[in-house]
């Protein structure tokens, strides 16, 4: 035992070992460079950044930093600027193993005079919850050359088979009649419709979906304007999609009643209303148009009407992967329950459905970023966003916001708190947690909600302590070698 022990500090001590580690790291540097320059930034940390063994590689170049600088004892005076260079590198390694382990990094999103304490990770969690009981379980995004060979998976514990996986993935929206309200692979069905905007003063003809079955589908804003579809015993619709009545908008609601007829209600930004009984057209040369009669000239046609529908979406391998808000196309996933095989239904990550099993429970299935909640609340009070002179196009975006305790939780406390302004240049410290201006979403008639990057890095102390260090050594090194040269000898006297 003690040869083998011998032979492992040999090897750990050993100069060999120094420089494959350091010439391993930077053949991984190199590679992890090439990957994110010719893809992207979260496939070399998918393989590379992330990988157990890099991880290893860098343990290992620890563990010979330490045996090395061990050996060298009793220490001398002449051994200070290697033992400095040493405790550097091993401070900086440390300090990257407790930011990697305790960090945290991730987006708030906060609307003005909102406040929210969940950041969003970088890292999903499937969540399923069936009748009161809730849990959750990682499940980590995966390269598109990983994903293209997924096999599907079972997950036991919840009762579900992920199906399919796609990386990066652009939905292809539809939805499906249904015979009746109640579908026997899904647990809504609910009324759907296809409407085209005609006349946008944003140019073009959009044209989307709209579905009652769930408040992210029910709602779209386009402009000044907002579209949404309810049944009419749907009261509590508008709220769950986070509709504010106080928002200067003008808003045309479809309306479903029990007998699956459909009327419209559209509300102008002075409060004019306007209803009537929408009945589609079977001509495709006589398109069925709904006029709200508001200010600007906007039409909407009604291509499809479904008043028992459920959501078919699908998703595929976007071809263009252009830059979308914060980076990269969002992930997507197929999902099934293994006691209802027919229950196939895509999730999008931040997407949430309603299976029923077998026995005819409910269960609900979520693909969630991982959200992590801050010992604080952060309100945004306002949102400024200033123009390139004579254009449109955004020169500078900041947030004034405020930190909240659990305890101030009225307005009239709330508004009494120090307001501190985050610029795109200017972040701020709270608490060990630094946020930064990231980004924003616009909206009419400005931009309201911003998102803020969070980073909390408890190893950034010793990465900086460990760089000074070495930096110094080796400085030290060289000023010792100078003076050494300069110093007559015995030889020279």
């Amino acid at each position: 035992m003690v040869k083998i022990l011998e032979r492992i500090w040999k090897v750990l001590i050993s100069l060999k070992l120094a420089v494959v580690n350091i010439a391993s790291l930077a053949i991984c540097l190199m590679v992890a460079t090439i990957i994110e320059s010719k893809i992207d930034s979260k496939t070399a940390q998918y393989w590379v950044y992330q990988a157990r063994w890099f991880y290893a590689i860098l343990t290992l170049l620890g563990l010979n930093i330490l045996a090395v600088a061990i050996s060298r004892y009793p220490w001398k005076r002449k051994h200070t600027p290697f033992l400095m260079a040493h405790a550097g590198i091993l401070m900086i390694l440390i300090g990257a193993w407790l930011t990697y382990s305790k960090g945290l990094d991730g987006s708030l999103r906060i609307s003005e005079n909102e406040v929210n304490s969940a950041v969003e990770l970088d890292r999903h969690v499937l969540v399923y919850t069936r009748k009161d009981d809730n849990k959750s379980i990682p499940f980590d995004w995966m390269p598109e050359s990983v994903a293209q060979n997924f096999k599907p998976y079972d997950i036991k514990e919840f009762g579900i088979r992920v199906e399919k996986f796609v990386s990066d993935a652009e939905p292809k929206i539809n939805f499906l009649p249904t015979a009746t309200p109640a579908d026997p692979a899904h647990a809504k069905s609910s009324a759907a419709i296809l409407i085209r905007i005609l006349g946008s003063p944003m140019g073009g003809a959009p044209e989307f979906w709209l579905w009652s079955g769930d408040a992210g589908w029910s709602t779209q804003k386009l402009g000044p304007a907002r579209f949404l579809i309810r049944s009419d015993h749907q009261k509590d619709l508008v709220k769950e999609a986070g509709i504010s009545s106080d928002s200067p908008e003008a808003r045309l609601d479809f309306v479903v009643n029990k007998a699956g007829e459909l009327h419209f209600e559209a509300t102008s930004i002075r409060g004019e209303i306007k209803t009537g009984k929408i009945t589609l057209s079977d001509k495709a040369s006589e398109p069925t148009i709904v006029n709200p009669e508001w200010k600007m000239p906007i039409k909407i046609q009604v291509k499809k009407f479904i008043p028992n529908a459920v959501n078919s979406t699908e998703y595929e391998t976007v071809k263009v992967k252009a830059a979308m808000g914060n980076g990269l196309p969002n992930p997507a996933m197929q999902v099934s329950l293994l006691s209802n095989p027919s229950s196939k239904l895509w999730l999008g990550l931040g997407d949430r459905a309603e299976f029923t099993e077998a026995d005819g429970t409910t269960v609900s299935i979520g693909y969630m970023p991982k959200r992590v909640i801050l010992p604080y609340a952060v309100r945004l009070k306002q949102f400024e966003l200033k123009h390139n002179p004579g254009t449109m196009d955004p020169a500078a975006y900041s947030s004034f916001v405020q930190i909240v305790d659990q305890l101030q939780k009225n307005e009239t406390e709330m508004n009494t708190l120090p307001v501190h302004h985050i610029t795109m240049n200017e972040p701020l410290a709270e608490r060990g947690y630094t946020f930064y201006q990231a980004s924003y979403i616009p909206d009419f008639p400005r931009p309201t909600t911003t998102i803020l990057s969070v980073n909390y890095d408890p190893g950034r102390a010793l990465k900086y302590w460990g760089s000074l260090l070495l930096v110094s050594g080796a400085i030290l090194l060289y000023l010792i070698k100078a003076v050494q040269k300069k110093k007559p000898t015995v030889e020279n006297l």
